[in-house]
């Protein structure tokens, strides 16, 4: 399924990249379309087997409706090549997250270390003091806080490290 999404979205697939044309594209519209179909209901299924509270079953959730919105929108027509093309690399990029999802939930994790992180960051966000003092017309006075900047900088490399892992799961298959 990736390496299909890749082929419509590839290594070097950025807005000036000359996109698959004709029956190719169609071709891969249709596959696309096909392992999105195929895919949504075992992301649905696995999530459904995680906590209701669950910020990875409800991000699982949320793309499974994102990706049907996505199958649900018909082509561009005002161009054709263009919107098919655009609309390829729309299925191409719900996949690719919807694959990630389906690797997080299927393995059972319920919070991953990004979530975590940020969960931990936006907690201490909301409840300590110095990062909710307001002035007198109530808008924040951004003031410097060491458990802030300790707990945003362990967020940021969690997220480098998730694109990491990414990167080399990808590469490796």
């Amino acid at each position: 399924m990736r390496e299909t999404a890749h082929r419509v979205l590839g290594p070097d697939a950025g807005p000036d990249a000359l996109p698959p044309v004709g029956k190719e594209l169609d071709t891969l519209i249709s596959t696309l379309r096909g392992h999105l179909q195929l895919l949504m209901p075992e992301v649905e299924q696995a999530a459904g087997w995680l906590p209701e509270n669950s910020p990875t079953r409800h991000s699982a959730l949320t793309c499974v409706g994102e990706a049907r919105g996505k199958l649900r929108a018909p082509e561009l027509s005002f161009a054709r090549l263009a919107g098919s093309v655009m609309y390829a690399r729309r299925l191409a990029r719900v996949l690719v997250a919807l694959c990630e999802h389906y690797e997080i939930v299927s393995a059972g994790v319920a919070e991953t270390p990004s979530q975590t992180a940020f969960v931990r960051l936006a907690d201490h966000c909301l409840t300590c003091p110095t990062c909710q003092a307001r002035d007198d017309q109530g808008a924040r006075l951004g003031l410097p806080c060491e458990t802030h900047d300790r707990l945003n900088d362990e967020y940021r490399e969690a997220l480098r490290l998730a694109r990491a892992d990414r990167r080399h799961a990808e590469a490796s298959a």
